[in-house]
């Protein structure tokens, strides 16, 4: 039988539209309080929501998410009349997400920025553009690495502020942890900025 991850780093583009989805998000983040079966989800995933979805709905919902490998069936049970019952886990705790479009996207765009607020050379950009990347590449991995360390304090403090707010904390206290452990980069970020 499949084993939950800690922390599984999204890339497929395919996966990380499903994020993007509401419907699909609401079940992921329903099953973050454990394994369920298709009752508990669809009792859950209507309970206080304006836009209620049918029992064979979140079935399709599952069935999407079944095969983009996000959520799998952690048991089953036998009902009477010989039926079964799947219940399902998400395949990780935590997801992090590394898009490449979309972090190449943002590695230039910030780079832009700070170009023009600094007004730098040609040079000096690709220079800040190049530390940037090696930034956003890096710290994926220590994302990660908070993720599976830290696991257990993350989600206590879900429970009492909710995972948006918990996730850009996350996020926060890991890019600074970062740049404590690599200040060279933040030198190197700093001294082409101060010229």
């Amino acid at each position: 039988m499949k084993k939950q991850e800690i922390v599984r780093v999204i890339k497929d583009p395919e996966q990380l539209e499903l994020f993007k989805n509401p419907n699909y998000s609401r079940i992921l983040s329903i099953l973050r309080k454990g394994e369920l079966n298709i009752k508990e989800i669809h009792k859950l995933f209507n309970k206080d929501y304006e836009d209620k979805k049918t029992l064979s709905t979140i079935y399709r919902y599952m069935e999407k998410l079944l095969e983009n490998d996000l959520v799998f069936v952690s048991r089953e049970e036998r009902k009477k009349r010989h039926l079964i019952e799947s219940y399902y886990q998400r395949t990780a705790l935590f997801f992090t997400f590394k898009d490449k479009r979309s972090e190449k996207n943002v590695v230039n765009t910030v780079s832009q920025l700070l170009q023009q607020m600094y007004s730098l050379d040609e040079e000096k950009g690709r220079e800040l553009t190049e530390l940037i990347q090696q930034y956003s590449k890096n710290v994926h991995q220590c994302d990660k690495d908070f993720y599976e360390k830290h696991g257990e304090k993350i989600l206590n403090l879900e429970k009492q502020y909710g995972f948006e707010v918990v996730r850009e904390a996350v996020k926060t206290v890991d890019e600074l942890l970062y740049f404590k452990r690599n200040p060279e980069l933040l030198e190197k970020i700093l001294k082409i900025l101060e010229g």
